[in-house]
């Protein structure tokens, strides 16, 4: 799966009824907003699982992802809004 898919997936577990707006795969900001959703994801994963954990990087990374995870749920939200898209 590529960085945009999995930070889409990702996004859509966060928030399901943001699902069905196909609009959303013409959108180079939604899909920027995914990438960079799933690096700091996977960054986050990876201090999850680190043999020596860093609980002040690991709470950074927790919050990034929520930061980018309501940056995106806004934007389709707003987005919807102002359009008349569903």
């Amino acid at each position: 799966m590529d960085v945009k898919k999995a930070g889409m997936a990702r996004l859509f577990l966060a928030a399901p009824d943001l699902r069905a707006s196909a609009w959303m795969m013409n959108s180079s900001a939604f899909l920027k907003l995914c990438v960079a959703y799933e690096h700091a994801c996977l960054r986050r994963d990876a201090r999850r699982c680190a043999a020596e954990r860093d609980d002040e990087a690991l709470i950074g990374c927790e919050a990034e992802c929520r930061s980018l995870e309501a940056a995106a749920i806004a934007y389709i939200r707003t987005e919807r809004q102002f359009s008349g898209l569903r």
